[in-house]
Parts: C-alpha cells; structure tokens; sequence
C-alpha cells in the first residue's frame, strides 16, 4: 500500500482535482447567469419597460453566483430527485424535490477508493511504479465521461435558477412547462409539457441530462384563461414509468 508520502500525494491529486472542478463551475455559472437573465429578459420586454434596468440583471446575477458558490464550496450542488408514490391502485404519483448532493465530496471519495484498489492490485501483481502510473491516468481519463454528463447538468440547472429568478424579480406568476419530447424524454416530463403552473408551485428542474425549460405563462392566463394546474403531480402506470 502507499507510503506515507505517496498518501500525501495522492490526497494532494485530489484535492487540486476538486478545486480544479470547482472553480470551473463557479466559473460557468458566472458566465452563464448573466445571458440567461439578459435572455429571460429579453423575452419579457412587453412588461414595463422600467423594470429591465442593468441594475436588475447585475442583481440576479450576483444573487444567483453566490447562492451557487456557497453550494459548491460544501462540495456539491442542489440536485432534483424524482418521487414516485404508490397510490395503491396500479398508478403512482411523480413529484419532483430538490436536495443537496456533496457529490464532489463524493467523487473525491471514490476516487481515493479507486487509486488505493490500483496501487495494491499493481503492487501485489509486481508492477513496475511506471505502470502503476500509466494505470491512474487510465482510470482519470475514464472519468471523463461522468465530468461531461455532471457539468452538462449543472449549467442546466444554472441557467434554469436564472431564469426563475428573473422571473420572479420582473414580477412573473405563472409558467409553462415545455419538454424537448425526445426518445430519451422521462414520462413524467412528457406528461407535464404545455401544462402551466403558478410560480410557487412549478417543479424542480435539474435532473441530469434534462433539456425541459420553464416560460412566462401569464399572458396565456390572463388573457386566453389558460388552465393552471395547483400540484406538479403527474399520474402514471408503472408501465409507462418504465420502472
């Protein structure tokens, strides 16, 4: 097993690794708040026009990168959980939740897990320490993988929580939910898309890979009385949960 200065550095590796992460998350939310707000702002220019001042944006911009740092230096972010209730009749309700993840915390975790299994394995087996080397870089290069699907996520959810947040600085009430309605398109997603709910009551958006998006619903309301569902519960079969 590793010496103790080999200890050192692995926990260095690691610590540089997740610092690394984090500061380029930061980094994209920084980049990514600011136009998600312009846009979302953009769309809403038949409001008053005196509430689309720099102020607004500079203000939702600075909430919204702060509220994430403070995530991220927990070593995690919020994520969006699915909650499926057995209704007891052959259907279940999904509802949507948001939770805290250090999956950062987590990685670094698994990843210390990984390179002890590597260095004993290669030890045990009489491998030359160049070897053992080449093999850690295999295994950081095969994490790429899962580093693409998690920053995809975040800077979904990142511009998502701008978007809200404008939403409910200009004043907004009401939101429609729209799906991408691809193959891959969770069930429950499909069933919400084109549905409008009150602001405080629309659901969580962030699961990883999802590409639904959230809009100004208030004209559809109040001027074509669109429905607005109270609960962002859907209704299926476990058939069509795929589960």
């Amino acid at each position: 097993m590793p010496t103790d200065e080999q200890w050192k550095l692995i926990e260095e590796v690691l610590a540089d690794r997740q610092e690394a992460i984090a500061a380029a998350l930061i980094e994209e939310a920084e980049t990514l708040v600011p136009v998600a707000v312009q846009s979302t702002l953009g769309e809403l220019r038949r409001m008053v026009a005196d509430k689309f001042t720099r102020q607004i944006v500079d203000g939702i911009t600075k909430e919204q990168v702060a509220a994430y740092r403070a995530q991220v230096a927990k070593g995690g972010t919020d994520i969006i959980e699915r909650v499926v209730k057995d209704l007891g009749d052959g259907r279940a309700s999904v509802t949507t939740r948001r939770t805290f993840r250090p999956w950062l915390s987590d990685m670094a975790s698994r990843d210390q897990e990984e390179i002890l299994r590597i260095i004993g394995e290669g030890q045990r087996g009489g491998m030359h320490p160049h070897q053992i080397a080449r093999e850690l870089r295999g295994y950081f290069d095969g994490t790429e993988h899962n580093a693409v699907t998690a920053a995809r996520t975040e800077a979904q959810k990142i511009r998502t929580d701008a978007r809200v947040a404008t939403y409910l600085k200009t004043g907004v009430r009401y939101l429609e939910y729209i799906s991408a309605l691809l193959e891959t398109t969770r069930p429950e997603h499909a069933a919400r898309h084109g549905k409008i709910y009150p602001i405080d009551k629309a659901p969580w958006l962030g699961e990883p890979n999802c590409r639904c998006i959230l809009i100004d619903a208030d004209y559809r309301v109040e001027e074509e009385g669109a429905a607005v569902e109270e609960s962002d519960s859907i209704t299926l079969t476990p058939e069509e949960l795929e589960v």
